[in-house]
């Protein structure tokens, strides 16, 4: 089955985009970067697993909720979808299934691109295989990439290296594997034609996990920063005016819960951290600190109060 509601989208838009800027370098513009018209609804499919359906984050939003409200800011009127609903944003449809491997996805993907006709798809997928020591998964991206072309040869499909792991010291084989795999999907990608779009989600890790494998909030609101900004090639209205406030890679400080942490208790639990250098997230913790002073002739031990500060590697 085939969609062409988007591919008329995007040539209406670039046949617009074209009385409007002109000369080679104007064409070359409007190929980059099509101008929708705002009445139109993008219809858009999270695709994935428990990190699209939302697991580790307090609203079970995952990047959704972040993602809808920076689009709609975008002057973007996107239609989540699919056969899932979680959390509590105002468009919660998502194709996010809890435990699912890359072939779990495949067996099922044809049906949900049928019914929905996507114009696009935010593809996170593998983390399970990971988990399971699956030694073909960047094959079976592959094969799950053609499936997506064949029945939709006009969407736009943006492919993640998945998320890495959390600040765990259990999991250097996972963490091999999921180096590995990512390293992969690169060159899968660029195979698959102009349509299919990288977008590098592995630099949510460590504290920006909830647990070993899935986000926090503040990481979620990463994910959604790394859609966000890749999706500006094909949706942005060509004008400049792409709104970027709001960057949780600059922000001065963010709020993150970790269920463990090898940076210790301090770490665990909700704590608001703090970017004190670019790239440098640290956190104050209160520490007892015993010091031994003499008092009226006698050497008596006393305790103070001290500020130290834990810094995320």
């Amino acid at each position: 089955m085939m969609s062409i509601s988007f591919g008329r989208r995007l040539a209406a838009a670039l046949a617009t985009a074209s009385l409007v800027l002109m000369g080679p370098a104007g064409a070359a513009r409007a190929e980059a970067r099509p101008v929708l018209e705002q009445d139109w609804r993008v219809r858009v499919m999270p695709l994935g697993d428990s990190i699209t359906w939302g697991v580790g984050s307090s609203s079970e939003d995952s990047y959704r909720s972040a993602l809808y409200w920076r689009l709609a800011a975008a002057g973007v009127n996107a239609d989540f979808v699919g056969s899932q609903r979680s959390g509590d944003s105002p468009d919660p449809d998502n194709e996010g299934h809890k435990g699912w491997t890359i072939a779990q996805l495949a067996d099922h993907v044809d049906e949900w691109l049928w019914t929905y006709e996507p114009d696009v798809i935010l593809l996170h997928i593998g983390t399970n295989d990971m988990v399971r020591g699956v030694q073909d998964a960047p094959r079976q991206l592959d094969a799950l990439l053609d499936k997506i072309a064949e029945d939709l040869p006009t969407a736009q499909v943006f492919v993640a290296k998945i998320v890495g792991l959390g600040d765990y010291s259990d999991t250097p084989a996972q963490r091999f594997r999921t180096v590995e795999y990512n390293a992969a999907i690169p060159a899968i990608v660029a195979s698959k034609g102009p349509n299919f779009h990288l977008v590098d989600q592995s630099n949510v890790h460590g504290i920006d996990m909830f647990n070993r494998e899935h986000p926090n909030d503040y990481g979620y609101r990463k994910m959604a920063w790394n859609w966000y900004s890749a999706l500006s090639t094909v949706l942005d209205n060509g004008g400049g005016a792409w709104p970027s406030a709001g960057n949780p890679y600059r922000a001065g400080y963010g709020y993150r819960c970790l269920q463990r942490s090898t940076l210790g208790r301090a770490a665990q639990g909700c704590h608001t951290w703090y970017q004190r250098r670019p790239g440098v997230w640290q956190l104050p913790f209160a520490q007892k600190v015993r010091y031994r002073v003499k008092v009226g002739g006698k050497v008596v031990t006393r305790v103070r109060i001290v500020t130290r500060w834990l810094t995320a590697a």
